[in-house]
């Protein structure tokens, strides 16, 4: 038995707060009970039996069993294990049929652009130049903006395209830059975290990859959500928009 991203992406709010809180703390949520998982998570046991079966399985002993024999498979220390458990998780889950259609949608905007513009602010805007830079060198002209205003200035919006980068997907400059570029119909993708977010509503085509949110211990307003796949969003996109000059169909 296995469980892939897209039936991640069917929990509710509620069901994720149990999934997240297991993924933090997978040592532990193994040797719980179904109502000493309900309590640690301020949620029902129903919640729970609900989360396992979106995920798939019978109930919640299926799903911890599941996850001992999993973890038994890893020689690496949990806290690498959570990280690289939910990037296999969403490279599986990439390959769904609604998956492939966002991306094969996103690919055919950045083939009909005179160039592409990556737009984030923070951790995102130091993506931001590297996805611009990986773009480049994959072939496709593309810049890097830190200054989310600084975008609202260009002209001839129909031939550029904006990838937005946010992990929150609320920023609030970042929405704002955004009503402005829509003002002049600009193409917009954006790549966020969860896809129920302002900015994923404002855009054409939204990736996003549902990982669990971390923040700093340092800095708790530091949001240190694993960008893994981000990177693995963007290079699959260059690399697809790059093998020719035509436009999927």
């Amino acid at each position: 038995m296995n469980f892939t991203f897209s039936k991640i992406r069917q929990l509710n709010e509620l069901e994720m707060s149990v999934f997240d809180e297991i993924l933090a703390n997978l040592d532990e949520a193994q040797n719980l009970t179904v109502r000493e998982l309900a309590t640690r998570t301020h949620t029902s046991t129903a919640t729970v039996l609900r989360m396992t079966k979106t995920l798939g399985f019978k109930g919640w002993t299926d799903f911890r069993y599941y996850l001992q024999t999993k973890a038994q498979e890893e020689v690496l220390p949990v806290n690498y294990y959570e990280n690289l458990l939910q990037l296999d998780l969403f490279l599986k889950g990439i390959t769904s049929r609604e998956y492939s259609e966002k991306l094969a949608a996103a690919i055919k905007l950045i083939k009909s652009a005179s160039y592409v513009v990556f737009v984030g602010l923070g951790t995102s805007g130091s993506l931001s130049d590297y996805s611009a830079k990986y773009f480049t060198n994959s072939g496709i002209e593309s810049y890097a903006i830190s200054d989310p205003y600084q975008a609202i200035k260009r002209r001839n919006e129909d031939h550029i395209l904006n990838i937005i980068l946010s992990v929150s997907g609320e920023t609030d400059k970042l929405v704002d830059s955004i009503m402005k570029l829509r003002e002049n119909h600009a193409k917009i993708i954006s790549i966020t975290n969860r896809e129920n977010t302002t900015i994923s509503k404002m855009s054409d085509i939204n990736l996003s990859y549902n990982f669990r949110e971390e923040y700093s211990t340092y800095d708790p307003l530091e949001n240190l959500t694993s960008q893994l796949p981000v990177l693995s969003i963007i290079e699959i996109l260059a690399h697809e928009a790059s093998k020719d000059n035509k436009i999927l169909e």
